[in-house]
């Protein structure tokens, strides 16, 4: 997140004193303007802030509201615990620029540049308030605005999920079959990182909501938490080269720079993994691949470098499917526990494989009768 954003959300997300001072502000429609200082008796000695009465007070919210009262501007300390002047003007330089046009607003703008503190316009006639911070803008949203776009990123990161989770129990049965093509390769990748990417994006409204986020932020953590860890699997495993990441979550960064119209293009996907050759839906569904073997034995909880030096030993999951206790122990990092471990879960994927194959045998000797 923006360190701009963080530094006016800790200061003006809801719930906290500054915002409850603004809120009833803008319950009485009322206008106001904000100077966080950080160099008072600098500014007043240069003459960008001519005193108007100087208090020198605790913050409190209704201290803001009532001073709002009066015209001029609102001087604080810039972490907004002190009043520190009120019914003051400000006279930025007139040679910095504006982009805006009431009086309020664009005082607040220029002071803000001239400064690099943080002010905030708070417009009677829109009833909108605009925080200035170092030559960015950004308007804050009501609460209730705030909450419905949260909860729509996150239903939306939610259906993704699911979505991805589903391809991915789909590739595994693949993977058994000996079936993995790289068009079923993209298209799970495609769900992961828009699952990523969307649930990102919600965010900047978790910090500027703050403490009142609730459940929406849980469930925001929970997904990062977990989806990356399987969407950079995923990425380890059918990459046309073996990524050196550790973590399997690092291996998303080779997308970082894909936008939203890019992760829904399989050749973009496709190309990003390595393969440059592949132009057409044929190649996609043609090019058949094998899975390196990291997502089982990352699902083995053990160590990533144990991980990265079974893969570069086994090479694809259908060797290290066939590999025995003797042949794990003597790779280096890998006891008899971590063996142990090892063979459990590809004995449990050698299960599955073979229920799999009994269950399609009984669908085609139901076929034939």
């Amino acid at each position: 997140m923006n360190e701009k954003l963080e530094r006016i959300f800790d200061l003006l997300a809801p719930g906290k004193p500054i915002r409850k001072g603004i809120d009833r502000i803008m319950e009485a429609n009322l206008g106001a303007l904000l100077f966080f200082c950080s160099q008072p008796e600098k500014h007043l000695k240069e003459g960008l802030i001519q005193l108007g009465f100087r208090l020198d007070s605790d913050f409190l919210p209704e201290k803001i509201y009532e001073l709002s009262k009066m015209d001029g501007a609102i001087v604080l300390n810039s972490d907004g615990t002190q009043i520190l002047a009120a019914n003051a003007q400000l006279n930025p330089d007139k040679s910095i620029p504006s982009s805006e046009t009431g009086m309020r607003h664009k005082t607040a703008e220029k002071v803000s540049i001239q400064t690099g503190d943080l002010t905030v316009a708070v417009s009677k006639r829109r009833n909108i308030v605009s925080v200035y911070y170092n030559k960015m803008k950004y308007e804050l949203l009501p609460e209730n605005v705030l909450f419905a776009r949260l909860n729509q990123e996150i239903t939306i990161a939610q259906r993704y999920r699911q979505s991805f989770m589903n391809l991915l129990d789909y590739l595994n049965i693949e993977e058994t079959r000996g079936n993995v093509s790289l068009s079923d390769v993209v298209e799970i990748l495609s769900k992961g990182l828009l699952t990523i990417k969307i649930v990102q994006r919600a965010e900047k409204y978790l910090l500027e909501l703050g403490e009142i986020a609730g459940s929406a932020k849980l469930e925001y953590e929970e997904i990062l938490r977990t989806i990356p860890k399987y969407v950079g699997a995923v990425i380890m495993d059918y990459s046309s080269e073996n990524l050196k990441y550790q973590k399997p979550e690092d291996a998303t960064s080779i997308f970082k720079e894909l936008d939203f119209n890019e992760l829904v293009d399989p050749f973009k996907i496709a190309k990003t993994l390595g393969y440059i050759d592949v132009s057409s839906e044929d190649d996609l569904e043609e090019t058949t691949l094998t899975s390196r073997g990291y997502r089982i034995l990352y699902s083995t909880r053990l160590p990533t470098t144990a991980v990265k030096k079974v893969v570069e030993s086994f090479t694809n999951l259908q060797e290290l499917m066939n590999a025995t206790f003797e042949e794990l122990t003597n790779v280096s990092g890998i006891g008899k526990r971590r063996a142990e471990i090892i063979l459990g879960a590809l004995n449990k994927k050698k299960r599955e494989k073979e229920e799999l194959e009994e269950e399609t045998m009984q669908i085609m000797s139901k076929e034939k009768k």
